[in-house]
């Protein structure tokens, strides 16, 4: 069930960020269908996916199989990083998404970043603290992780739903003669 609930997770996950760097539109795209900003945004979207099916086949908790684990989660982290950072500075870039939301992506990932870094570094500063914080360090970063992915989502939401407004054609009267 828990395997089938994070696929699910997964599968939307992708599905929303290939929406949102498709679009509906060549207007609608938040990388203006450009294929460097649609690559990093495809790679972000369905990255999540691949680390769980190749989760499903390895374990850290097989000691056969503990040097390739740890290779893959260094090798995932890498990757989604660097994909990351990538798409979100071609929708900075590309300025199709209002300023200054459009540096919203930026935000994310670093607050992701921090939310990823403190942890390692409390582990190698102080161990036994970080033992002692075993239930609060997962917390922290699932709150971050979703605090960004939906604060996202509401800019997103809120941005599509502001009308563009039309100009308005104002023509000069011919002068009455």
């Amino acid at each position: 069930m828990n395997n089938t609930l994070t696929l699910l997770g997964d599968v939307l996950w992708a599905s929303a960020i290939l929406i949102l760097s498709v679009g509906l539109s060549r207007e609608g795209s938040v990388v203006a269908r450009k294929p460097l900003g649609l690559t990093a945004s495809a790679v972000v979207a369905v990255w999540p996916l691949t680390t769980t099916l190749v989760s499903l086949g390895i374990s850290a908790q097989n000691p056969g199989q503990a040097a390739p684990w740890q290779f893959w989660m260094y090798l995932s982290m890498l990757v989604s990083l660097m994909f990351g950072l990538i798409a979100a500075v071609q929708v900075a870039r590309i300025r199709v998404v209002p300023a200054p939301w459009n540096l919203a992506p930026l935000w994310v990932l670093g607050v992701q970043t921090v939310v990823w870094v403190v942890p390692q570094l409390i582990n190698v500063a102080a161990p036994a603290t970080f033992a002692e914080m075993a239930t609060i360090i997962p917390a922290l970063g699932t709150l971050g992780f979703l605090a960004t992915t939906l604060g996202l989502g509401v800019v997103a939401i809120v941005l599509s739903n502001r009308s563009q407004a039309e100009p308005i054609l104002v023509f000069e009267s011919s002068p009455s003669e």
